[in-house]
């Protein structure tokens, strides 16, 4: 199990970092806690030497536990992802995708299980005047980097690129104060009575060396 986004998030911020892809991304398909090594391909505008054919290359390889993420897809006319290469991609093993463009035929992410965000759907496919011009090395995504040994945690609630874990254990920390302060909601505290489960979090945080 991996801590909420929303909590790697909020001690990313504390921490003066950054990390989150979401926004610009959006859910597409949404899925529980997941943790996966990036997967990197980036787009470029025009034909290129061979179009999008590398990226369908990519579907033969081992993709065991990688999240498969597509920098510059906006470069696109459409769609640079459906139903073929999410299929594709499930048979080597893919757990997730990311996409800095359009995708479409969403439905079979929800009916395959492949965990989907995106910055947009589109119905026309990619058209010609793009091309793979790079994978496997560094992209950038709403300023942010990843790489091959890129962590990526998806959920329901966002997606998040990590250089290491070592923010979950006060991730999990941070999760478990705002729940308190939930419980202590639920069973009729004021806000400002429950609030100080947080507030003695983010205090215990920003301590940290």
């Amino acid at each position: 199990m991996v801590p909420p986004t929303t909590a790697i998030a909020d001690v990313l911020q504390l921490r003066g970092l950054t990390g989150w892809l979401s926004p610009p991304l959006r859910p597409i398909h949404r899925s529980l806690g997941l943790l996966g090594r990036a997967r990197t391909v980036r787009l470029a505008p025009g034909p290129g030497d061979n179009g999008l054919e590398p990226l369908h290359w990519l579907m033969d390889e081992d993709l065991e536990d990688r999240v498969v993420v597509v920098a510059g897809a906006q470069a696109a006319a459409g769609a640079v992802w459906g139903e073929i290469l999410t299929r594709a991609a499930l048979a080597r093993g893919a757990s997730g995708l990311l996409v800095e463009g359009g995708v479409r035929d969403v439905n079979a992410f929800r009916d395959l299980g492949l965990p989907v965000w995106a910055l947009y759907e589109a119905t026309a496919g990619p058209g010609s005047e793009v091309h793979v011009a790079s994978v496997g090395r560094p992209v950038e995504i709403a300023g942010v980097i990843v790489d091959e040994s890129t962590s990526i945690v998806m959920d329901g609630a966002g997606v998040v690129a990590l250089p290491s874990t070592d923010v979950f254990a006060d991730s999990y920390m941070y999760a478990d104060a705002e729940e308190d302060v939930v419980t202590a909601l639920r069973e009729g505290a004021t806000l400002a009575e429950a609030h100080r489960y947080k507030e003695d979090m983010v205090a215990k945080l920003r301590r940290s060396p």
